[in-house]
């Protein structure tokens, strides 16, 4: 089970902490100096540490730091808890990682509070209580005991101010107040719990001395739930409880409550006023962190977040209206609500602090009470600003996520309605390809024969005529014979192209390096005369359509055979290059190369960068490999100047 490790050297504090801790649910572990901390440390579970700085032996913080450079512990909640001597010993604890840091003397519910937030579930928590709020010792027992035994867990409070800290730390299901209390009446115990933003759907019954119609009338109009005698029969407020309870709306409550222990920093130069001030506000249940100056006020307000600033306007240094301005200016800290002080009077003193930004402006004349309404009042302003900027929030983000839903909607609409419409397309061009394909097979069957019939009669003619025809006669027949030729090779190589366009792939591993060797043997066995240095590197795989590599290798490889045939030694490398993680393949020649202003044109069907006097061809070849790379997922360009070699680079996703 896990548990509270309290370090304290003082045996008030610890048994302080102790007892509140088990009243509150928590298991705790109390240690009195560092090194029982560490043995604490290794024997249980710890969910938080509760730490003062000045221990016998040791600093706090230098452990606090300690435990952050072990990773066991860098992510443990840590409460420091010391006295406000130095401010400087606050800053640095929360410099180092402490979680929060709350000065002594300290609210012992405040402090109880503070360590439920921290934990946030590392340890068990406790289930919501009923409240109960009487000035009766004896009603409070019989109550409670009653309460026990029908299976509730119970919470109890003796004063108004005392059930209303309660509420904000314990969270009650439900608030039993009595209409009678020494210092606030039960209705504006209610009127309280209404007004916080966390607490107002909670169920709340008051206990009043009277039945009559009017009694119920100003129970009900402070905002009761419902009302009962308090000299009723404990089953009948049982019964009524319950019955609020299954009528309770279920609402998620602020995260922060308005009555929950607030922290005020204080700036005064003065040290004397600094701990009379800090005095009284933390009877009201304020933590209250000190400042002497204006630079020590804006060093803690980067560490520790308050809820409030009291701030001298008369100071050595950094005056009040600086540190005003240096507070205002910061986007973290600006809304802070700010309570300038001074002990000058007048319209002047005024102006100039509400200039400098402050949020409101007394005079210390005034008195403490004047200024803890203030101080209320500041904070209350600000948590109702904030819960309906949030309320704003939800609401704008519920218009969106309304906004978005509806597009998400029509998109989907629309996306279906493209489907459909891409499905229809598509299905309409599978049926025109297959007409194109049939049209394509019979086109290139007529042209076939009508070359077929030119080139038989042309050989034909010149068989006949035999002796008659002279020489220029024959080579004009010859030039007949030879168009038909190319006319039949560009038939062909058209409807390569066709056919690579349409028919689907069938990908697998396909070793390039075996397909290019076999090219380059088909090429020597072709033209065995032939000088060529070739170099093809080994095990180049890739996920591809076999057939189409061999087309692919077919026509590059073919290409840098034909225009290196001019060198007396030529040279044909094959092989793969990394860059930016991709493989780029290569086939590189010391050829003839190309004029590279003609480079972008070059993979386009029909373009020659030679004249057919030169090197044979039909136009189609680049054009067909393109289409081969591109249907891959690929790409292809080349780079070489004339009589200086090409290299043809490509790319083609690798094998699995």
């Amino acid at each position: 089970m896990t548990a509270i490790l309290v370090v304290d050297d003082s045996l008030t504090v610890r048994m302080d902490l102790v007892d509140a801790l088990d009243d509150a649910g928590l298991r705790s572990v109390p240690c009195a100096t560092l090194a029982e901390a560490r043995v604490a440390l290794r024997d249980h579970t710890i969910a938080l540490a509760i730490l003062d700085v000045r221990l016998p032996d040791g600093d706090g913080v230098e452990f606090l730091e300690e435990l952050r450079a072990d990773p066991r512990y860098a992510e443990l909640p840590i409460l420091m808890l010391s006295s406000e001597a130095e401010v400087k010993d606050r800053i640095r604890g929360l410099r180092m990682g402490a979680s929060d840091y709350i000065g002594k003397p300290y609210d012992t519910a405040a402090t109880i509070d503070r360590i439920r937030q921290l934990v946030s579930g590392g340890v068990h928590a406790p289930e919501p209580p009923v409240l109960v709020i009487d000035d009766s010792p004896t009603f409070r027992a019989a109550l409670t005991e009653a309460l026990t035994r029908a299976g509730y867990a119970t919470a109890t409070a003796g004063t108004g101010p005392e059930g209303l800290r309660a509420a904000a730390a314990q969270r009650p299901v439900a608030i039993i107040v009595d209409g009678v209390l020494p210092d606030m009446d039960g209705p504006s115990v209610i009127r309280r719990v209404r007004l916080d933003p966390a607490l107002r759907t909670t169920p709340c019954i008051l206990l009043t001395g009277s039945d009559d119609m009017i009694a119920e009338v100003h129970a009900l109009d402070a905002g009761a739930d419902a009302f009962v005698r308090k000299e009723a029969d404990v089953e009948l407020i049982l019964t009524r409880l319950r019955a609020v309870l299954r009528a309770a709306r279920e609402e998620p409550a602020e995260s922060v409550s308005l009555l929950s222990p607030k922290r005020i920093l204080a700036v005064d130069d003065s040290p004397t006023y600094l701990h009379t001030l800090a005095d009284h506000l933390r009877d009201e249940g304020y933590d209250v962190a000190q400042a002497t100056s204006g630079e020590e006020a804006i060093d803690l307000l980067a560490v520790q977040p308050v809820d409030c600033i009291l701030l001298d306007r008369m100071m050595p240094g950094m005056s009040g209206a600086e540190t005003c301005e240096r507070i205002k200016a910061a986007p973290v800290v600006r809304d802070i609500p700010l309570i300038m002080l001074t002990s000058l009077e007048g319209r002047d003193a005024m102006i100039d602090g509400f200039s400098a930004g402050a949020d409101d402006f007394i005079s210390k004349s005034s008195g403490l009470d004047v200024l803890k309404a203030r101080v209320q009042a500041q904070i209350r302003r600000k948590q109702f600003e904030d819960e309906h900027r949030s309320t704003r929030e939800h609401l704008l983000r519920s218009e969106h996520e309304a906004a978005e839903a509806h597009a998400a909607r029509k998109l989907a609409e629309a996306r279906a309605a493209l489907v459909e419409q891409l499905e229809r397309g598509n299905r309409e061009l599978a049926a025109a390809n297959r007409e194109l394909e049939a049209f394509s097979y019979s086109v290139s069957h007529d042209l076939r024969a009508r070359v077929r019939a030119i080139e038989g009669f042309t050989r034909a003619l010149e068989e006949d005529a035999g002796d008659r025809l002279i020489e220029a006669d024959r080579e004009h027949l010859r030039r007949v014979v030879a168009s038909t030729a190319r006319m039949s090779d560009l038939i062909d190589a058209l409807l390569e192209l066709s056919q690579i366009s349409r028919a689907p792939l069938v990908r697998s591993t396909v070793d390039l390096s075996a397909i290019a060797i076999s090219v380059f043997d088909e090429l020597r066995h072709r033209e065995p005369g032939r000088d060529v240095d070739v170099v093809v590197a080994p095990d180049l795989r890739v996920d591809a359509d076999d057939k189409l590599m061999r087309i692919m290798l077919d026509n590059i490889l073919g290409n840098a055979w034909k225009f290196t045939s001019r060198r007396a030694h030529g040279r044909i490398e094959f092989g793969v290059v990394v860059d930016h993680r991709d493989q780029v393949f290569f086939a590189r020649d010391n050829g003839a190369g190309f004029n590279a202003a003609y480079v972008a044109r070059m993979f386009a069907p029909f373009q020659r960068l030679h004249s057919p006097s030169e090197f044979a061809g039909t136009g189609i070849g680049l054009a067909t490999v393109q289409r081969i790379i591109e249907r891959h997922g690929g790409r292809i360009w080349a780079e070489g100047s004339l009589d200086a070699g090409a290299t043809f680079y490509f790319t083609l996703p690798s094998s699995g």
